[in-house]
């Protein structure tokens, strides 16, 4: 790996050891849409060495206006097939692993087996709940993310927290369909989960640990709340 050239200026926020610990890093993307297809490719172009991506639906028209990996080229691919191409032009060093289907609890000790952390970009909150049991149940940290219109909410589970049961254990299902999404709500989300991702996999504190931070993108507010 050459740090002088394609990530020269990961630098002075990066050092050389973080840098050589991403590109030995797997990271799981559960989810590839608009929160999904946003954080693979910042963890791509950042240098995370293999990515697994696990989605089982296809691009639609209605993926435009905020999904990433979506042009009018592609619809009706596959989205881990259409991430997989996109990431490969990104940056040909990182291995990405399509995982053509939905998350299910029994699959995970599979998916998970090389796995070094977790995203969760889903929209289900009984799908939510039950990733985190499976992360935990393999010591796997999580970061979790959530948008719906101006709005988002994003933290961190390390094993034991179980923070997305006691934060979304009670619904069944995301607002993001009633809200709707612009193209900039995903995109801040996944930025904010990179970040606290990047922190953990080279060995810093997260900051968001028993807590979500609430973004709204109208007021520009930011504020942080303690999960109990």
């Amino acid at each position: 790996m050459k740090i002088e050239g394609r990530y020269a200026r990961n630098r002075k926020t990066l050092s050389d050891e973080d840098q050589l610990k991403l590109s030995t890093s797997c990271v799981a993307i559960v989810g590839c849409g608009g929160l999904g297809g946003y954080i693979a490719e910042e963890l791509a172009r950042i240098g995370v060495g293999r990515l697994v991506l696990v989605d089982g639906d296809r691009l639609e028209v209605s993926n435009l206006n905020r999904q990433i990996m979506a042009t009018e080229l592609n619809m009706g691919q596959w989205k881990v097939t259409a991430a997989q191409e996109r990431l490969r032009n990104v940056n040909s060093e990182v291995n990405v692993q399509a995982v053509r289907g939905w998350f299910e609890a029994e699959k995970g000790p599979e998916l998970f087996q090389e796995v070094d952390l977790v995203f969760d970009a889903l929209d289900s909150m009984h799908i939510r709940v039950e990733l985190e049991k499976v992360c935990h149940q393999m010591d796997l940290p999580l970061v979790f993310a959530s948008i719906a219109g101006w709005f988002g909410q994003v933290g961190v589970s390390l094993p034991g927290d179980f923070s997305v049961l006691r934060l979304y254990g009670k619904g069944e299902q995301g607002v993001e369909s009633t809200w709707g999404n612009p193209a900039f709500t995903p995109a801040v989300l996944a930025s904010l989960s990179v970040a606290e991702g990047v922190k953990i996999l080279v060995g810093r504190l997260p900051a968001l640990r028993h807590a979500w931070l609430q973004v709204d993108l109208q007021t520009m507010e930011f504020e942080r709340f303690e999960i109990q």
